[in-house]
């Protein structure tokens, strides 16, 4: 570990990453605690000298003016006085240092995370500690920092949101889904990550944004464009689209366009909270376009047979779908 690591925590100013690397370095031997102890006494302990003989050699002038003849007895008493306070509160620090770094150090590092969360036809709207803005979709989860401190703002998504973000260029905003990183300065953009969804789609409205994976060059967005990554395969492809479709679920519409009908199911199950079951393998290769603008479930099947060659039943509380 490097010294002036260790000098710039005790001193306040090391960043959150720089942090975690001291306590880390804390937790691997004993004797590690003992060096940062004695760095922290020392340093404790230089810092209350400068204070003290400041004040000692203002206080003294000021009384040498009144009891010229006291001088050499008040300056002894009052140095020995000092240097005895000094090595108390140095001691002091120094023994609980030794038994509460890693305490001192989880406590500077403790970050509050809140966890906002959406039921099936549900959505909510959030309010994240830089002003930025978050609507939840149905069925959406969303985890982030009471504060977002150093030189990064970070969350983390399952499910569906459209993101407002505030411009801060000194802090990148980062939203973590899927083994995806979407990275922006401020800008508005939709992310669709559902865990049963074969795909994570993110869509540029306003603004750039750029997309991180392991298995994928950064990829950079503009705006009107829809970047989908396919989890099986692993692949990114870039679509152009209208992005008012796209985010039309903030007002209660599902817009379709040349979509399979195994994710038609699946958008729909999650907002009217029922069971779908494709009965004939047909219809796996099949593609809906179609709006659904505020319909209840049955306008919404009654829909579906008029517009595709679909019709269904419903069993036990399951609608199964097969080709007509």
């Amino acid at each position: 570990m490097e010294k002036n690591l260790i000098e710039k925590y005790i001193q306040g100013k090391a960043n959150r990453q720089e942090k975690e690397v001291v306590y880390k370095w804390l937790k691997e031997d004993p004797l590690h605690q003992k060096e940062f102890s004695l760095l922290k006494a020392k340093y404790v302990a230089a810092s209350l000298e400068n204070v003290t003989d400041e004040s000692v050699a203002e206080k003294y002038s000021s009384f040498n003016r009144k009891r010229q003849s006291a001088k050499n007895r008040f300056n002894y008493i009052v140095s020995a006085a000092a240097s005895a306070v000094i090595i108390f509160l140095a001691w002091g620090l120094y023994q609980q240092s030794i038994t509460e770094p890693e305490n001192q150090l989880q406590n500077s590092l403790a970050v509050n995370y809140i966890n906002i969360s959406t039921e099936n036809g549900q959505k909510k709207e959030v309010t994240l500690p830089d002003g930025s803005v978050v609507v939840l979709n149905i069925d959406s989860q969303l985890t982030y920092p009471d504060k977002f401190e150093d030189n990064i703002r970070e969350i983390t998504l399952n499910g569906e949101a459209f993101f407002d973000i505030a411009h801060n260029k000194e802090k990148p905003f980062i939203v973590n889904t899927n083994n995806i990183k979407v990275k922006v300065l401020g800008t508005s953009f939709n992310v669709k990550s559902y865990p049963t969804d074969k795909k994570v789609e993110t869509t540029l409205v306003t603004g750039k944004v750029e997309l991180l994976h392991e298995e994928e060059s950064p990829i950079i967005l503009e705006p009107s464009q829809k970047a989908v990554f396919h989890k099986k395969e692993k692949k990114v492809e870039i679509k152009e689209v209208k992005t008012s479709d796209v985010i039309a679920w903030r007002e209660g519409k599902l817009i379709f366009n040349k979509t399979s009908i195994e994710q038609v199911i699946l958008d729909l199950e999650r907002k009217y909270n029922t069971k779908f079951i494709i009965n004939s393998p047909k219809l796996l290769n099949y593609e809906y376009t179609g709006t659904f603008d505020n319909l209840t479930l049955d306008e919404v099947l009654k829909l579906l047979m008029i517009s595709s060659p679909i019709e269904y039943e419903i069993k036990n509380d399951t609608i199964v779908l097969d080709m007509k």
